[in-house]
Protein backbone atom coordinates (compact mmCIF):
# COMPACT_ATOMS: atom_id res chain seq x y z
CA UNK A 1 0.00 0.00 0.00
CA UNK A 2 1.24 3.53 -0.74
CA UNK A 3 2.38 5.08 2.57
CA UNK A 4 -0.15 7.43 4.07
CA UNK A 5 -2.92 6.60 1.61
CA UNK A 6 -6.13 4.94 2.79
CA UNK A 7 -7.64 2.08 0.87
CA UNK A 8 -10.43 3.13 -1.48
CA UNK A 9 -8.30 5.20 -3.84
CA UNK A 10 -9.08 5.90 -7.49
CA UNK A 11 -6.52 5.04 -10.17
CA UNK A 12 -6.63 6.86 -13.53
CA UNK A 13 -4.92 4.85 -16.27
CA UNK A 14 -4.50 6.51 -19.67
CA UNK A 15 -2.19 7.16 -22.58
CA UNK A 16 -1.05 10.72 -23.05
CA UNK A 17 -1.34 10.36 -26.83
CA UNK A 18 -5.13 10.00 -26.84
CA UNK A 19 -6.69 10.87 -23.47
CA UNK A 20 -4.48 13.31 -21.54
CA UNK A 21 -6.96 16.27 -21.49
CA UNK A 22 -9.79 14.05 -20.27
CA UNK A 23 -7.58 12.48 -17.60
CA UNK A 24 -6.55 15.88 -16.25
CA UNK A 25 -10.11 17.15 -16.12
CA UNK A 26 -11.34 13.94 -14.48
CA UNK A 27 -8.57 14.20 -11.89
CA UNK A 28 -9.88 17.61 -10.91
CA UNK A 29 -13.49 16.41 -10.78
CA UNK A 30 -12.61 13.30 -8.77
CA UNK A 31 -10.59 15.27 -6.23
CA UNK A 32 -13.47 17.68 -5.82
CA UNK A 33 -16.16 15.00 -5.58
CA UNK A 34 -14.15 12.62 -3.36
CA UNK A 35 -11.87 14.83 -1.21
CA UNK A 36 -10.95 11.96 1.14
CA UNK A 37 -10.00 9.50 -1.62
CA UNK A 38 -6.54 9.56 -3.14
CA UNK A 39 -6.49 9.88 -6.92
CA UNK A 40 -3.49 8.15 -8.54
CA UNK A 41 -2.34 9.51 -11.87
CA UNK A 42 0.82 10.02 -13.92
CA UNK A 43 2.76 7.13 -12.40
CA UNK A 44 4.94 7.20 -15.49
CA UNK A 45 6.78 10.02 -13.69
CA UNK A 46 8.24 7.65 -11.13
CA UNK A 47 11.18 8.99 -9.17
CA UNK A 48 14.64 7.62 -9.99
CA UNK A 49 15.65 4.66 -7.88
CA UNK A 50 12.11 3.33 -7.42
CA UNK A 51 10.88 0.09 -8.98
CA UNK A 52 8.00 1.05 -11.29
CA UNK A 53 6.36 -2.35 -10.83
CA UNK A 54 6.31 -2.01 -7.05
CA UNK A 55 5.01 1.55 -7.18
CA UNK A 56 2.19 0.58 -9.55
CA UNK A 57 1.33 -2.53 -7.52
CA UNK A 58 1.14 -0.46 -4.33
CA UNK A 59 -0.97 2.25 -5.93
CA UNK A 60 -3.37 -0.19 -7.63
CA UNK A 61 -3.53 -2.32 -4.47
CA UNK A 62 -4.66 0.69 -2.44
CA UNK A 63 -7.38 1.58 -4.95
CA UNK A 64 -10.98 0.48 -5.02
CA UNK A 65 -11.38 1.27 -8.70
CA UNK A 66 -9.21 1.72 -11.78
CA UNK A 67 -10.60 3.90 -14.58
CA UNK A 68 -9.05 2.85 -17.90
CA UNK A 69 -9.40 5.74 -20.37
CA UNK A 70 -9.28 4.12 -23.81
CA UNK A 71 -8.82 6.43 -26.77
CA UNK A 72 -8.62 5.57 -30.44
CA UNK A 73 -4.86 4.89 -30.25
CA UNK A 74 -4.87 3.03 -26.93
CA UNK A 75 -4.22 -0.40 -28.46
CA UNK A 76 -2.16 0.69 -31.48
CA UNK A 77 0.27 3.40 -30.33
CA UNK A 78 3.90 2.38 -31.02
CA UNK A 79 7.26 3.15 -29.44
CA UNK A 80 10.26 4.80 -31.11
CA UNK A 81 11.16 1.57 -32.88
CA UNK A 82 7.70 1.05 -34.31
CA UNK A 83 6.69 -1.73 -31.92
CA UNK A 84 3.23 -1.69 -30.40
CA UNK A 85 3.52 -0.61 -26.77
CA UNK A 86 0.75 -2.91 -25.66
CA UNK A 87 2.91 -5.91 -26.62
CA UNK A 88 5.62 -4.82 -24.16
CA UNK A 89 5.12 -6.38 -20.69
CA UNK A 90 6.79 -3.28 -19.20
CA UNK A 91 4.35 -0.85 -20.83
CA UNK A 92 3.01 1.26 -17.97
CA UNK A 93 -0.60 1.24 -19.14
CA UNK A 94 -0.64 -2.50 -19.75
CA UNK A 95 0.94 -3.17 -16.37
CA UNK A 96 -1.55 -0.91 -14.56
CA UNK A 97 -4.62 -2.60 -16.04
CA UNK A 98 -3.14 -6.10 -15.75
CA UNK A 99 -2.32 -5.57 -12.07
CA UNK A 100 -5.85 -4.36 -11.35
CA UNK A 101 -7.40 -7.36 -13.11
CA UNK A 102 -5.12 -9.79 -11.26
CA UNK A 103 -5.84 -8.20 -7.87
CA UNK A 104 -9.60 -8.07 -8.32
CA UNK A 105 -9.75 -4.26 -8.37
CA UNK A 106 -12.86 -2.94 -10.11
CA UNK A 107 -11.85 -1.88 -13.63
CA UNK A 108 -14.09 0.55 -15.52
CA UNK A 109 -13.23 0.87 -19.24
CA UNK A 110 -14.13 4.32 -20.57
CA UNK A 111 -14.20 4.80 -24.36
CA UNK A 112 -12.98 8.30 -25.18
CA UNK A 113 -14.24 10.31 -28.17
CA UNK A 114 -15.97 7.50 -30.06
CA UNK A 115 -13.20 4.94 -29.54
CA UNK A 116 -14.43 1.47 -30.51
CA UNK A 117 -14.80 -1.29 -27.91
CA UNK A 118 -11.71 -3.45 -27.56
CA UNK A 119 -11.63 -6.97 -28.98
CA UNK A 120 -9.70 -9.83 -27.45
CA UNK A 121 -7.73 -10.22 -30.69
CA UNK A 122 -6.23 -6.77 -30.05
CA UNK A 123 -5.05 -7.59 -26.53
CA UNK A 124 -2.33 -9.70 -24.93
CA UNK A 125 -3.71 -12.74 -23.12
CA UNK A 126 -3.31 -11.07 -19.72
CA UNK A 127 -5.77 -8.34 -20.75
CA UNK A 128 -8.43 -10.48 -22.46
CA UNK A 129 -10.85 -9.89 -19.60
CA UNK A 130 -10.76 -6.16 -20.36
CA UNK A 131 -12.60 -6.81 -23.64
CA UNK A 132 -15.45 -8.49 -21.74
CA UNK A 133 -16.05 -5.62 -19.35
CA UNK A 134 -18.97 -3.30 -20.06
CA UNK A 135 -17.65 0.15 -20.97
CA UNK A 136 -18.86 3.69 -20.46
CA UNK A 137 -18.40 6.47 -23.00
CA UNK A 138 -16.80 9.89 -22.58
CA UNK A 139 -17.14 12.42 -25.37
CA UNK A 140 -16.59 16.13 -25.86
CA UNK A 141 -20.13 16.71 -27.11
CA UNK A 142 -21.80 15.42 -23.96
CA UNK A 143 -18.92 15.53 -21.50
CA UNK A 144 -20.92 16.73 -18.51
CA UNK A 145 -23.46 13.95 -18.79
CA UNK A 146 -20.88 11.23 -19.47
CA UNK A 147 -18.56 12.29 -16.66
CA UNK A 148 -21.49 12.56 -14.29
CA UNK A 149 -22.42 8.93 -15.02
CA UNK A 150 -18.83 7.85 -14.42
CA UNK A 151 -18.54 9.71 -11.12
CA UNK A 152 -21.87 8.31 -9.93
CA UNK A 153 -20.63 4.80 -10.67
CA UNK A 154 -17.35 5.41 -8.86
CA UNK A 155 -19.30 6.72 -5.88
CA UNK A 156 -21.28 3.50 -5.74
CA UNK A 157 -18.09 1.44 -5.95
CA UNK A 158 -16.41 3.42 -3.17
CA UNK A 159 -19.50 3.26 -0.99
CA UNK A 160 -20.05 -0.49 -1.31
CA UNK A 161 -17.38 -1.75 1.14
CA UNK A 162 -18.33 0.82 3.76
CA UNK A 163 -22.01 0.02 3.42
CA UNK A 164 -21.32 -3.68 3.87
CA UNK A 165 -19.17 -3.05 6.91
CA UNK A 166 -21.77 -0.74 8.41
CA UNK A 167 -24.47 -3.32 7.81
CA UNK A 168 -22.38 -5.98 9.51
CA UNK A 169 -21.89 -3.79 12.60
CA UNK A 170 -25.50 -2.70 12.81
CA UNK A 171 -27.75 -4.56 15.28
CA UNK A 172 -30.22 -6.90 13.68
CA UNK A 173 -33.82 -5.74 13.55
CA UNK A 174 -37.03 -7.61 13.07
CA UNK A 175 -38.61 -6.97 9.69
CA UNK A 176 -41.37 -4.40 9.65
CA UNK A 177 -44.63 -6.14 8.81
CA UNK A 178 -46.38 -2.88 7.98
CA UNK A 179 -47.09 -2.29 4.29
CA UNK A 180 -44.50 -0.17 2.59
CA UNK A 181 -45.56 3.11 1.04
CA UNK A 182 -44.39 2.87 -2.57
CA UNK A 183 -44.25 6.21 -4.38
CA UNK A 184 -46.37 6.16 -7.49
CA UNK A 185 -47.78 8.45 -10.08
CA UNK A 186 -46.23 11.53 -11.70
CA UNK A 187 -44.08 12.55 -8.73
CA UNK A 188 -42.29 9.20 -8.50
CA UNK A 189 -41.85 9.11 -12.25
CA UNK A 190 -40.43 12.62 -12.44
CA UNK A 191 -37.91 11.89 -9.69
CA UNK A 192 -36.77 8.72 -11.41
CA UNK A 193 -36.36 10.25 -14.85
CA UNK A 194 -34.54 13.28 -13.47
CA UNK A 195 -32.01 11.26 -11.49
CA UNK A 196 -28.88 10.56 -13.54
CA UNK A 197 -30.12 12.61 -16.50
CA UNK A 198 -30.06 16.13 -15.09
CA UNK A 199 -27.83 17.36 -17.90
CA UNK A 200 -30.10 16.11 -20.67
CA UNK A 201 -32.98 17.86 -22.42
CA UNK A 202 -36.14 15.77 -22.79
CA UNK A 203 -37.63 16.33 -26.26
CA UNK A 204 -40.54 13.87 -26.51
CA UNK A 205 -42.86 11.67 -24.45
CA UNK A 206 -45.55 9.13 -25.29
CA UNK A 207 -47.68 6.66 -23.32
CA UNK A 208 -48.29 3.14 -24.55
CA UNK A 209 -51.94 2.39 -25.43
CA UNK A 210 -52.48 0.50 -22.17
CA UNK A 211 -50.87 3.31 -20.17
CA UNK A 212 -48.28 1.03 -18.55
CA UNK A 213 -45.21 2.38 -20.37
CA UNK A 214 -43.86 5.86 -20.89
CA UNK A 215 -41.34 6.48 -23.68
CA UNK A 216 -39.03 9.46 -23.30
CA UNK A 217 -36.83 10.86 -26.08
CA UNK A 218 -33.57 12.37 -24.81
CA UNK A 219 -30.94 14.79 -26.04
CA UNK A 220 -28.21 12.11 -26.26
CA UNK A 221 -30.04 9.97 -28.87
CA UNK A 222 -31.47 7.52 -26.35
CA UNK A 223 -35.09 6.60 -25.76
CA UNK A 224 -35.95 5.48 -22.24
CA UNK A 225 -38.88 3.22 -21.38
CA UNK A 226 -40.26 3.53 -17.86
CA UNK A 227 -43.07 2.01 -15.83
CA UNK A 228 -45.66 4.80 -15.70
CA UNK A 229 -46.88 3.77 -12.22
CA UNK A 230 -43.65 3.25 -10.29
CA UNK A 231 -41.32 5.34 -12.43
CA UNK A 232 -38.86 2.44 -12.72
CA UNK A 233 -36.65 2.69 -15.80
CA UNK A 234 -37.14 -0.58 -17.66
CA UNK A 235 -34.80 -0.29 -20.65
CA UNK A 236 -32.89 2.14 -22.83
CA UNK A 237 -33.19 2.01 -26.61
CA UNK A 238 -30.17 2.92 -28.71
CA UNK A 239 -28.69 0.79 -31.48
CA UNK A 240 -24.97 0.15 -31.34
CA UNK A 241 -22.49 0.44 -34.16
CA UNK A 242 -22.79 -3.24 -35.05
CA UNK A 243 -26.47 -2.85 -35.93
CA UNK A 244 -25.62 -0.87 -39.04
CA UNK A 245 -27.91 1.91 -37.80
CA UNK A 246 -26.04 3.89 -35.19
CA UNK A 247 -28.18 6.73 -33.92
CA UNK A 248 -26.97 10.32 -33.70
CA UNK A 249 -28.57 13.50 -32.46
CA UNK A 250 -31.47 14.05 -30.05
CA UNK A 251 -34.76 12.14 -30.18
CA UNK A 252 -37.43 14.64 -31.26
CA UNK A 253 -40.45 12.35 -31.50
CA UNK A 254 -41.74 9.02 -30.13
CA UNK A 255 -45.04 7.20 -30.80
CA UNK A 256 -46.53 3.81 -29.95
CA UNK A 257 -48.51 1.79 -32.46
CA UNK A 258 -52.21 1.37 -31.56
CA UNK A 259 -51.64 -2.22 -30.40
CA UNK A 260 -48.54 -1.24 -28.41
CA UNK A 261 -46.30 -3.74 -30.18
CA UNK A 262 -44.12 -1.14 -31.88
CA UNK A 263 -42.51 2.10 -30.76
CA UNK A 264 -41.34 4.62 -33.35
CA UNK A 265 -38.54 7.06 -32.55
CA UNK A 266 -36.95 9.73 -34.72
CA UNK A 267 -34.69 12.70 -34.29
CA UNK A 268 -31.50 14.47 -35.22
CA UNK A 269 -30.49 12.05 -37.92
CA UNK A 270 -32.76 11.24 -40.89
CA UNK A 271 -33.94 7.77 -39.79
CA UNK A 272 -37.20 6.52 -38.25
CA UNK A 273 -36.59 3.51 -36.01
CA UNK A 274 -39.17 0.90 -35.03
CA UNK A 275 -38.59 -0.95 -31.77
CA UNK A 276 -40.19 -3.84 -29.92
CA UNK A 277 -40.91 -2.16 -26.56
CA UNK A 278 -41.27 -5.54 -24.84
CA UNK A 279 -37.71 -6.59 -25.65
CA UNK A 280 -35.97 -3.35 -26.59
CA UNK A 281 -34.95 -4.87 -29.92
CA UNK A 282 -34.59 -2.68 -32.99
CA UNK A 283 -36.98 -4.15 -35.57
CA UNK A 284 -36.22 -1.95 -38.57
CA UNK A 285 -34.82 1.41 -39.61
CA UNK A 286 -36.73 3.49 -42.17
CA UNK A 287 -34.52 5.66 -44.35
CA UNK A 288 -35.41 8.22 -46.99
CA UNK A 289 -35.62 11.61 -45.30
CA UNK A 290 -32.73 13.93 -46.06
CA UNK A 291 -32.68 15.93 -42.82
CA UNK A 292 -33.69 15.67 -39.15
CA UNK A 293 -37.16 14.34 -38.29
CA UNK A 294 -39.45 16.20 -35.90
CA UNK A 295 -42.70 14.23 -35.88
CA UNK A 296 -43.99 10.66 -36.12
CA UNK A 297 -47.52 9.27 -35.86
CA UNK A 298 -49.28 5.93 -36.42
CA UNK A 299 -52.64 5.76 -38.15
CA UNK A 300 -55.51 4.57 -35.92
CA UNK A 301 -55.49 1.11 -37.54
CA UNK A 302 -51.70 0.88 -37.27
CA UNK A 303 -51.21 0.22 -40.98
CA UNK A 304 -49.47 3.52 -41.73
CA UNK A 305 -46.72 5.51 -40.06
CA UNK A 306 -46.21 9.19 -40.93
CA UNK A 307 -42.98 11.12 -40.38
CA UNK A 308 -42.34 14.85 -40.83
CA UNK A 309 -38.88 16.26 -41.49
CA UNK A 310 -36.78 19.38 -41.90
CA UNK A 311 -36.51 18.35 -45.56
CA UNK A 312 -40.05 19.86 -45.93
CA UNK A 313 -41.71 16.50 -46.63
CA UNK A 314 -44.00 14.02 -44.94
CA UNK A 315 -43.35 10.36 -45.64
CA UNK A 316 -45.80 7.51 -45.26
CA UNK A 317 -44.52 4.03 -44.38
CA UNK A 318 -45.88 0.53 -43.91
CA UNK A 319 -44.67 -0.24 -40.37
CA UNK A 320 -45.17 -3.98 -40.85
CA UNK A 321 -42.65 -4.15 -43.68
CA UNK A 322 -40.77 -0.86 -43.43
CA UNK A 323 -41.66 -0.05 -47.05
CA UNK A 324 -41.99 3.57 -48.11
CA UNK A 325 -45.50 4.24 -49.46
CA UNK A 326 -45.72 7.93 -50.36
CA UNK A 327 -43.89 11.23 -50.06
CA UNK A 328 -46.12 14.25 -49.39
CA UNK A 329 -44.48 17.42 -50.69
CA UNK A 330 -45.79 20.97 -50.67
CA UNK A 331 -44.63 22.65 -47.48
CA UNK A 332 -42.20 25.54 -47.94
CA UNK A 333 -40.53 24.95 -44.57
CA UNK A 334 -39.57 22.21 -42.16
CA UNK A 335 -42.38 19.88 -41.06
CA UNK A 336 -42.50 19.93 -37.27
CA UNK A 337 -45.43 17.64 -36.43
CA UNK A 338 -47.89 15.15 -37.94
CA UNK A 339 -51.18 13.70 -36.70
CA UNK A 340 -53.92 11.40 -38.03
CA UNK A 341 -57.63 12.07 -37.55
CA UNK A 342 -59.38 9.52 -35.28
CA UNK A 343 -60.97 7.78 -38.28
CA UNK A 344 -57.68 7.76 -40.21
CA UNK A 345 -59.10 9.58 -43.22
CA UNK A 346 -57.03 12.73 -42.78
CA UNK A 347 -53.41 13.43 -41.98
CA UNK A 348 -52.37 16.86 -40.72
CA UNK A 349 -48.86 18.31 -40.95
CA UNK A 350 -47.60 21.51 -39.31
CA UNK A 351 -44.68 23.50 -40.69
CA UNK A 352 -42.29 26.42 -40.36
CA UNK A 353 -44.12 27.93 -43.34
CA UNK A 354 -46.97 28.93 -40.95
CA UNK A 355 -49.41 26.41 -42.41
CA UNK A 356 -51.16 23.20 -41.46
CA UNK A 357 -51.82 20.98 -44.46
CA UNK A 358 -54.49 18.29 -44.57
CA UNK A 359 -53.85 15.20 -46.68
CA UNK A 360 -55.71 12.08 -47.73
CA UNK A 361 -53.30 9.34 -46.61
CA UNK A 362 -54.97 6.75 -48.84
CA UNK A 363 -54.26 8.69 -52.03
CA UNK A 364 -51.44 10.99 -50.84
CA UNK A 365 -53.45 13.93 -52.19
CA UNK A 366 -53.38 17.37 -50.61
CA UNK A 367 -56.81 18.52 -49.47
CA UNK A 368 -56.77 21.84 -47.64
CA UNK A 369 -54.26 24.34 -46.26
CA UNK A 370 -54.93 26.13 -42.99
CA UNK A 371 -52.93 29.30 -42.48
CA UNK A 372 -51.24 29.93 -39.16
CA UNK A 373 -51.54 33.14 -37.11
CA UNK A 374 -50.11 36.24 -38.84
CA UNK A 375 -48.29 37.30 -35.67
CA UNK A 376 -46.42 35.56 -32.88
CA UNK A 377 -44.12 32.54 -33.32
CA UNK A 378 -43.12 32.08 -36.97
CA UNK A 379 -43.71 28.36 -37.11
CA UNK A 380 -46.30 25.79 -36.12
CA UNK A 381 -44.99 22.97 -34.00
CA UNK A 382 -47.78 20.68 -32.85
CA UNK A 383 -50.97 19.17 -34.23
CA UNK A 384 -53.38 16.75 -32.63
CA UNK A 385 -56.97 15.63 -32.32
CA UNK A 386 -57.58 16.25 -36.00
CA UNK A 387 -61.05 15.38 -37.30
CA UNK A 388 -62.45 15.67 -40.81
CA UNK A 389 -63.13 19.32 -41.59
CA UNK A 390 -61.11 20.78 -38.72
CA UNK A 391 -57.62 20.71 -37.27
CA UNK A 392 -56.02 21.77 -34.03
CA UNK A 393 -52.65 23.51 -34.22
CA UNK A 394 -50.44 24.52 -31.30
CA UNK A 395 -47.33 26.64 -31.13
CA UNK A 396 -44.03 25.89 -29.45
CA UNK A 397 -40.46 27.07 -29.47
CA UNK A 398 -37.77 24.70 -30.57
CA UNK A 399 -35.49 23.84 -27.60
Amino acid sequence: MVPGSPSGGIFLSYRREDAAPYARLLQFQLSERFPHARVFMDLDSIEPGLDFAEVIRDAVGSSAVLVALIGRQWATVADEEGRRRLDDPDDYVRFEVQTALERGVRVIPVLVDAARPLRQQQLPAELHKLARLNALELSYGRYQYDSDRLLDLIQRVLAAPGDLAEAARAPSRQPDSRPTQVPSGPHALAATLTHGSRWLTVHAVAFSPDGHLLAVGLQDARTQLSDSVTGEQLRTLKPDATSGSEMTGPIHAVAFSPDGRLLASAGGDDVVRLWDPATGRLERALTGHERAIWGVAFSPNGRLLASGSEDKTVRLWDPATGQHQHTLAGHAGAVNAVAFSPDGRLLASASDDKTVRLWDPATAQHGRTLMGPPHGPHWLGQVGGVQPGRAAAGQRERG
